[in-house]
């Protein structure tokens, strides 16, 4: 891990610096070269965050900054190529094309590191801001380098908006907003208040056959809708983040709840919802909860391929979903029985054997 995180240092403190002078055609290899060989050492990392101690020894390493660092790197730098005066199309083309590895292997870390709960906090709002003092436990901030974590969310978005047609950076953004989101309602004000959800369902728009994107995006909108009702209705989650309704009349509390189902329902979500997401069966689900916590008057059904195949969809191709243990499998034997077939043909196997 420290190897890897020694690459990563080297890639931040001379990537900024050869992007300064990546016109030069002599640099442009050796540019090129480090920004692969950073892409790789991000999706490494990625593989590796795959509980909270291996997350928290990447961050106590400081992993926060440089993985920040490296997503900024990944916009930054191509905007600035793109605002220079007479700048070469073909050759803003390929820094894209260069570039989206960047960010999609810091946003599939930062996907993983949003595990943690505090950990998500100071990337969604950087550990500097005052808004995230409630989210983080002093006990645990001691042990964690991230003091001078930040925030990944406005380089996130701006992903979103610069790599539009790659789906593995819209899978990995709108993941890691759904990450933010969850139990963290200062973050999902946050996402709200930067245009997450605009992004989010313009990327559900465009990969419409992507049913990752689906879910993700799906994911995100249940997540940051439920959070923040929940918020107004006065209840905590147990995140630690204790901004609620109380004080507020039910007037003004019922005022801010259509105002957040509007800020999605101005976008289209509900169409969305319905006739893209809810028809993948990989995020089906996540359309259903989403379209649930909206307010939006949905159910959902089960349907019997034997059944659509024979024809006979009016009778019992179309059913309501059983609920866990509200059926039982009729093979299924509560109490054992024991069969005296079974024992008569372990006997005479035996005997058999023997003779």
């Amino acid at each position: 891990n420290g190897v890897l995180n020694d690459l990563l240092l080297v890639y931040g403190e001379r990537g900024e610096e050869d992007a300064d002078d990546g016109n030069e055609k002599e640099e442009e290899g050796v540019l090129a070269k480090k920004e692969l060989l950073a892409a790789a050492v991000l999706t490494a990392l990625r593989v590796l965050a795959v509980n909270d101690e291996i997350i928290q020894t990447m961050v106590a390493l400081g992993v926060l900054p440089i993985v920040t660092k490296a997503l900024k790197l990944s916009v930054t730098a191509t905007t600035d190529t793109n605002d220079e005066e007479g700048s070469n199309t073909r050759s803003s083309s390929n820094l894209l094309l260069r570039k989206h590895r960047l960010a999609a292997g810091a946003l599939g870390l930062i996907r993983n590191l949003c595990g943690n709960d505090e950990i998500k906090t100071n990337l969604c709002l950087g550990s500097s801001s005052n808004n995230n003092s409630s989210d983080q436990q002093s006990s645990s901030s001691s042990s964690l380098s991230i003091s001078s974590t930040p925030s990944a969310l406005p380089h996130l978005l701006h992903a979103m908006q610069l790599y539009p047609t790659i789906s593995p950076i819209q899978e990995h953004a709108c993941g890691t907003l759904a990450a933010m989101a969850l139990r963290r309602p200062s973050n999902a004000r946050a996402i709200i208040e930067e245009g997450g959800p605009r992004l989010i369902i313009a990327a559900m728009k465009r990969h419409t056959e992507n049913v990752s994107v689906q879910r993700q995006g799906a994911l995100a909108v249940r997540n940051i809708v439920s959070r923040l009702l929940r918020d107004l209705d006065g209840g905590s989650g147990g995140s630690g983040d204790n901004a609620t309704a109380s004080g507020n009349t039910t007037v003004e509390v019922e005022d801010a709840r259509s105002a957040i189902r509007d800020r999605f329902g101005e976008l289209g979500v509900e169409e969305v919802l319905r006739n893209i997401a809810g028809r993948h069966q990989g995020s089906v689900d996540e359309a259903y909860a989403a379209l649930r916590d909206l307010g939006y008057s949905v159910t959902l059904t089960k349907f019997s391929a034997e059944d659509l195949q024979e024809g006979n969809a009016s009778s019992n191709a179309i059913g309501r979903t059983m609920m866990f243990g509200e059926k039982h499998n009729s093979n299924f034997r509560p109490v054992y029985e024991q069969s005296a077939g079974l024992s008569n043909a372990v006997d005479e196997a035996v005997s058999n054997f023997g003779a």
